[in-house]
């Protein structure tokens, strides 16, 4: 790993400085599905250029919580992948005092006694709504037919697998258009069924298993029609490309936000689910041959 590759100037996800932070705007319902504590603020990402970006605290707990990680993780490889995705991504010191709010959670309350920034991970605001925020079930019907009929639905199945995203629900995706859409969250990776967590832990990381893939589930009730399928799969030939291609700063990454041990068994797991990433949607698919 290079200089060069790992520069804060070529990152994609940079690490932006305290003085960045220009405010607080407000916090998000987390009746939209949101586990981690999440407030909208704007940010300076450059001369005479600020973004309203969503802001993810998710607090180290002794290592155990891998949200941040996970989040960095889909975000570079749906980026390689070409998945249509918030703009910007990067790494915020956020001032507790400032978000100390009466909405804000005991547990931003209780960090902000302790110390005065603290690190979230923050994406640029979409120009669109959360799929199925507050929709009518009346309309549920018609939001899945227009998300069947997207593009880059393929893409987006084949990269939960990749990753292991077990928490891709409808909510997930931002409608930008007819039959067009923006993915967001990665908070949740590698959570085998009936986890009494929301972090994985290292025996989790099993690079073949099926793990949950919502969209399949929620989309076609997991049977997707063999046009899909095909298309999956024919998305897996690029998995490992696109990997390759962000996989300097994937280990900048994983080497700064895990411990050496864990990021040994992160990396592995993620790099043999995508090498095996055909053969994992075939088991799931039934296309075996």
């Amino acid at each position: 790993m290079t200089t060069t590759q790992t520069s804060s100037q070529t990152r994609l996800i940079r690490i932006l400085e305290p003085s960045a932070y220009r405010g607080m705007l407000h916090w998000v319902d987390p009746g939209d599905g949101h586990i981690s504590d999440v407030h909208v603020a704007r940010y300076s990402v450059g001369p005479e250029t600020s973004v309203e970006a969503y802001s993810k605290i998710y607090p180290y707990d002794d290592g155990k919580n891998r949200g941040m990680v996970n989040e960095i993780t889909g975000y570079l490889v749906c980026h390689a992948l070409g998945i249509p995705q918030p703009a910007r991504a990067f790494v915020a010191f956020v001032p507790l005092r400032q978000i100390c709010t009466p909405d804000a959670s005991p547990m931003i309350q209780a960090l902000a006694e302790q110390v005065e920034h603290y690190p979230a991970f923050c994406t640029q605001r979409l120009d669109g709504k959360s799929a199925a925020y507050r929709l009518p079930e009346i309309a549920l019907p018609g939001l899945i037919k227009d998300v069947q009929g997207w593009s880059k639905l393929p893409a987006a199945m084949a990269l939960d697998d990749q990753i292991a995203n077990v928490d891709r629900h409808l909510n997930n995706l931002i409608r930008t258009g007819k039959n067009s859409f923006a993915v967001i969250d990665n908070g949740i990776l590698a959570i085998p069924p009936a986890s009494d967590t929301h972090h994985w832990k290292v025996e989790h990381l099993d690079a073949l298993a099926l793990f949950r893939n919502r969209l399949c589930e929620h989309l076609f009730d997991g049977v997707p029609p063999n046009k899909t399928v095909s298309a999956t799969l024919g998305v897996a030939q690029n998995c490992l490309p696109a990997v390759d291609s962000v996989i300097d700063e994937l280990e900048f990454w994983w080497g700064k936000l895990l411990t050496s041990e864990d990021c040994e068994k992160f990396r592995a797991f993620i790099l043999e689910r995508t090498s095996q990433i055909e053969a994992i949607l075939r088991r799931r698919y039934n296309r075996l041959l």
